[in-house]
Order: C-alpha cells, then structure tokens, then sequence
C-alpha cells in the first residue's frame, strides 16, 4: 500500500520593498509554508468539519500523520503536536514527521522543543533540507542567536547548493548581517503579530 507522501514545511522570512509602502515599516517580513502537495490538498478539502476525515485503508501510524497534518494546516498546534507524537510512537518517525512536530512546537512558542525535532530530523536524514534550514530561522528569529542562524545557512549553502531556496536563504542571511536597527525592531513585532495564529479550540 502506498504510504501517504507530504514534504514538511520549510519555513521563509523575507525583506520586500512593497512592504515599505504598505506597511510603513522600512521593510515587510512574512513566512510562508511551501511543497504542499496535489495528494494532501485532495485530502484536506473538507473544510469546516472539526476532526479530519478517516481513511480505513491507512495503517494507524499513517492515519495519525494525515490527522496531524489535517491539524497543522488549520493551526491547530496543540492537537497536530499531541498527533504527530502518536504518530511517531506508532512508527511513523522519520525526518519529514519530526520537521512538521518541529514546526508545530516552533508556533506555539515553545522554540526549544522545535530545535529538538530539527536535531533528530538531520540525524535521521542527514540530506534533509527543510529540518536544517529552518533550525537557522529558529535560531534566527525564536531564540536570539543570529550568529548561529547565520552558521547554519552557511552551511545549507554548501551542503545543498542546487537547491530552489538558495535565493531566499543568501537574502536571510544578507539581511541578518545587517546591523539592528529600531526598524528591524519594528518588523520583528510585526512579524510576530503576523504569524502567531488565534488557536484553535483543542478537540478531543
């Protein structure tokens, strides 16, 4: 049987001049979520029911990751953590699983335990792109160590050359290398008001 395949999310901050105008910041930021594929947007087209819909022919382990991730898409952190969990305990462990539940933990400002799954991720995987690109945007804007954000897309940058996100990764880093200013300070808040979703109301 063929096991559900979904990419993790790897997560983007960019500087843009429209952001100047609209927002009157200096600069706009956003992050975005990409890779989502044409199998997992059929699966999730059942907008407005609250518990994702089941699959009979999936394994519980596979059931628990297209819970998890039906739950990560509506930003529902607490839950698509508590699955995704399950999920690995059942034996869906690997690096794409272990980036998402990073990513999960990461929105719901608990950075520490993102950095955790991050770390297993590349060891399980050590050609994983999005665990190691997105522990430099964790170090970068969660955990206040722009230096070891910048080692990090360094070292995404030797390591994965010809990847699509090597634009976006030389424009972090330019950014980064920036002195800190009173505007970045701005974009910063803005961001964080940005990105951090109302949550969900947990369902049991």
């Amino acid at each position: 049987m063929k096991r559900p395949s979904r990419k993790p999310r790897i997560i983007f901050r960019y500087y843009a001049l429209t952001a100047v105008i609209a927002f009157g910041l200096g600069c706009g930021a956003t992050w975005f979520l990409v890779k989502r594929s044409a199998d997992q947007e059929r699966a999730f087209s059942s907008a407005g029911k609250s518990e994702p819909p089941l699959d009979t022919s999936l394994s519980p382990a596979q059931t628990a990751v297209v819970s998890g991730n039906w739950y990560y898409d509506r930003k529902n952190w607490p839950r698509a953590i508590e699955v995704y969990e399950k999920a690995i305990l059942l034996g869906a462990d690997n690096a794409d699983v272990r980036t998402d539940l990073g990513n999960a933990y990461r929105f719901s400002d608990r950075p520490q335990k993102a950095l955790e799954q991050y770390e297993i991720a590349q060891k399980q995987n050590p050609q994983h792109e999005n665990s190691l690109f997105n522990q430099g945007g964790l170090y970068a804007f969660s955990l206040n160590q722009p230096e070891k954000a910048l080692d990090i897309w360094r070292r995404y940058l030797a390591r994965f050359p010809q990847s699509p996100n090597v634009p976006k990764t030389r424009e972090l880093i330019s950014e980064l290398e920036k002195p800190q200013s009173d505007q970045r300070s701005e974009v910063a808040r803005w961001l964080k008001n940005r990105t951090h979703p109302t949550p969900s109301p947990s369902v049991r």
